[in-house]
Parts: C-alpha cells; sequence; structure tokens
C-alpha cells in the first residue's frame, strides 16, 4: 500500500479537524496514550497465555488492530504538530537513525558495534537515497529498511518494543506539562515531537515484523476498521424486504408510552396495548421501563428487531428456517442482552464522566464518543450469526445515540410518542399522547 494513500485515510476519518488546534493536539495525544495501552494490553495477554512459549510470535485479530489504531494515531499527530509543512515521519526517521549510526561519536560505535556489518553498511548506503515523501512510498519501503537496524531480536525485541513505546508516549505528553514541571522533571529528554513519532513508527514497524506482518497488511485492515464505522455511504438494506408485507416491520408507525402508575409503563400501537406492562425490575428507579425504545430504535436504524417482530405479530412464517432462527426465541434473548449490556455500559459512562444529579434523570450516551469502537465490537460478536450481523458498526452507534436520546425524553416526561420510519431510518418523539391511551392507563 502506498503510504500516501493511506495519510489521505487519516487525514479524511480524523473527526477532530474543526476542533481548535491545540483540542486537536490534544485528541490525538490522549488518543495515541489510549492506543498504546491496548496494544501493551494485547501483547502482553499473547506473550503471557498458555501458548505463549511456543506461540507468542503468531499475531491474532486484537494485535494487528492495536497495531493499526497506533499507527492510524502516529499519522494524525504527525499532521496536526505540522500545520505549516507535511511531514512524512518515515523519512524523518531514516534520516534520524542515518545520523546516529554514520557519527563519529562513542555512541555511534557502540551501535554499529552490536549490528551486524553488513546490515548497517547496506542502511546507510539505501538510506542515503531514501525518498523525502510519501507519494510513491509503499510501507514496506520504510518497514524493512529500519529493521536492518534493529539491535535484538524476536521475543527480546517485541519486549524491548513494549518498555521503549511507553516511554515515547511519555515523552509526547511532556508538552502537557508546565514550566515548573519540566524544570523539575528531568528524567526524560525535551526532544522533537518529529523525532519521537518517527521512533515511535520503527517501534511499530518492529513490532509488526516480530509477527511477520507488513505494515501494508496493517494499515489496510486499519482502513477497513475505521470505514465500517465511518463509511455511511452504503446503510445496510432491510432484512425482510423480500419477504410478504405481512411480515415486514411495518414501515412507518407509532408507539405511544405511557405511564399507568409511579413506576409502570404502557405501550400502544393503532389503539391497541403492545406487550405488557413494565416496571424497572431494579431496586433503584433507572428508567429501564421505558427500555422497549431501544427495540424501536433497532427496528429504525437497523431494520432489525426480533423482539419487536414477536409483539407486532409480524415473525416470517413463509419461510420456517428465518422462522425459528432469525424470529425465534434465541434471536430475542440475544436482542434483550444486547439491549441491556448497552443500557448498563451507558450507566457506568454516564456516571464516570457526569456525577449523578438528582434533580433528573441520569442522561446515558449523551454524545458520540461514549461509544468506543471496542465496545460496538462487542456487540457484534453477541449477535454473531444472525443477520443483524450485517450492519455496520455505524448503525449500531446511530441506534444507541438515538435510541438513548428518546429514551431520556421518555424518563422526563414519563410519556411521549415515538414515530417510526424505517424508509428515512429515523425516529421522533413528541411528549404528547392520545387522551384515549393516557385516560386508559
Amino acid at each position: 500500500m502506498l503510504v500516501s494513500e493511506y495519510d489521505r485515510f487519516v487525514r479524511e476519518s480524523d473527526q477532530s479537524v474543526e476542533l481548535p488546534h491545540d483540542e486537536q493536539l490534544d485528541v490525538a495525544l490522549f488518543g495515541l496514550s489510549a492506543e498504546i495501552g491496548s496494544l501493551i494490553a494485547a501483547l502482553k495477554k499473547r506473550l503471557l497465555s498458555e501458548a505463549g512459549k511456543e506461540a507468542w510470535d503468531h499475531p491474532n485479530e486484537e494485535i494487528v488492530e492495536e497495531l493499526g489504531d497506533v499507527m492510524w494515531y502516529c499519522f494524525s499527530l504527525a499532521r496536526i504538530a505540522n500545520p505549516e509543512k507535511t511531514i512524512n515521519i518515515f523519512a524523518h526517521d531514516i534520516a534520524n537513525l542515518r545520523r546516529e549510526i554514520s557519527a563519529p561519536d562513542a555512541r555511534a560505535q557502540r551501535i554499529r558495534g552490536v549490528l551486524d556489518h553488513q546490515k548497517w553498511e547496506a542502511f546507510l548506503k539505501r538510506a542515503e537515497h531514501f525518498p523525502k515523501l510519501t507519494r510513491n512510498m509503499v510501507f514496506e519501503d520504510y518497514q524493512n529498511l529500519a529493521f536492518l537496524t534493529a539491535r535484538t531480536e524476536k521475543r527480546i525485541l517485541t519486549e524491548v518494543c513494549i518498555a521503549v513505546i511507553w516511554q515515547l508516549a511519555a515523552e509526547l505528553f511532556r508538552r502537557k506539562l508546565p514550566e515548573i514541571e519540566l524544570e523539575l522533571n528531568q528524567a526524560l529528554p525535551n526532544r522533537p515531537m518529529n523525532d519521537v513519532l518517527g521512533e515511535m513508527a520503527w517501534h511499530i514497524s518492529a513490532l509488526a515484523k516480530t509477527y511477520g506482518l507488513s505494515l501494508s497488511e496493517i494499515a489496510q485492515k486499519n482502513i477497513e476498521k475505521v470505514s465500517y464505522r465511518q463509511n455511511r455511504d452504503s446503510p445496510t438494506p432491510l432484512h425482510d424486504a423480500a419477504f410478504p408485507a405481512s411480515e415486514q416491520i411495518p414501515r412507518r408507525f407509532e408507539v405511544t408510552f405511557v405511564t399507568t402508575e409511579k413506576g409502570r409503563s404502557r405501550m400502544y400501537i393503532g389503539g391497541k396495548q403492545l406487550g405488557d406492562d413494565l416496571t424497572d425490575n431494579a431496586y433503584d428507579e433507572d428508567g429501564y421501563r421505558f427500555h422497549d425504545i431501544m427495540h424501536l430504535a433497532n427496528a429504525a436504524k437497523l431494520g432489525w428487531s426480533p423482539v419487536l417482530r414477536s409483539l407486532m405479530g409480524r415473525k416470517r412464517k413463509t419461510d420456517s428456517k428465518v422462522d425459528e432462527i432469525e424470529d425465534g426465541a434465541r434471536a430475542k434473548i440475544v436482542e434483550e442482552a444486547v439491549v441491556k449490556v448497552v443500557h448498563s455500559e451507558g450507566e457506568r459512562i454516564a456516571r464516570l464522566m457526569r456525577p449523578q444529579d438528582t434533580s433528573s434523570p441520569l442522561r446515558l450516551f449523551a454524545s458520540r464518543e461514549e461509544i468506543t469502537f471496542r465496545f460496538l465490537k462487542l456487540i457484534h460478536q453477541l449477535v454473531a450469526g444472525l443477520e443483524v450481523e450485517q450492519n455496520r458498526y455505524w448503525e449500531w452507534e446511530d441506534a444507541i445515540l438515538e435510541g438513548y436520546a428518546l429514551f431520556h425524553q421518555l424518563r422526563l416526561h414519563g410519556q411521549g410518542t415515538i414515530t417510526v420510519d424505517l424508509g428515512t431510518k429515523s425516529l421522533s418523539f413528541r411528549p404528547q399522547v392520545n387522551r384515549t391511551f393516557a385516560c386508559a392507563a
């Protein structure tokens, strides 16, 4: 893969571009640090697993994913830190390595002494003509050349990379220290950010090499992962489009939520009660009695809700296998499990980020940033084997965000009418309810 192609992808997929420059820099710094932590956790699990001694260098999906995330943030940070001039961190690192190895001082002599003589000579010869621009550079141009300067190998090199990457992350964060702390904390050097990023790139490249991975492969996987969450050009077709209208989730309908008594809610559709009355089923009131809004959100955003399909009598009985697998008891259990997991994650994050104001309900999933890729991946694993596995991560993200925006409105008002439109994949809320339903409640 061309480095310029990946660099362009990082620029286009960076959602912080509209923030002020300092905030962009902070997002990239914290993001890189967080992903380094995740990478090291993934490496640790592999190194310390039961198969660690024999299979420590067999990469798994998690390692490939985390390497890609760290590389994404390195490219992003390089762009943000150099707004006036494009920096190729690979070329920058090769130039630094060339100066370091060819210098006449004792340090350079020590480095040359531990390197294979043919390798460091080959490195210096090829580094002299290493391209400055990324236009025609492929990842392996850098990876293969940089690896000639590796001073250790195999598992030892992996452990060296783990130790050094932590240190490099700490160096990057020195820019956050006030003058007095920079003066008093001299355990780490004050180096240009580009030098640190170049060294970070070397260690990511070396880790990939020890696992038999190419940086191009890692970059491609990273593009696929990020696009699966961000690329909104291809929404998933409705799963029941080929079935009779009587077996489809209605393309547009309204559901009314009312409170029948304190802590108890009821749904109506077309003048008829939909499902049973619900309570929170919890010691503390948390509004879970309104969780059916998430089944409506799943229907609108994903075209999927075996629970709602069952309540509405829209099971696909013309295909016995689909009826059994996609619309049956197991699928309903999976959806209820997903809804509960999402609710629990929302409460966990909300309590961490926003101390609860007892005067109003706790707002869950107030922003897109509260939904991590790792959490979306967990949901994807929960629904494996079902038709909704085809849905993209951004569709799940939309279902969670909009579903919980309406969940919050229902908690505030204690009632409301939800309009669900599968054609436009939209949901809307109004606090008013039909007086007949309110009286029936």
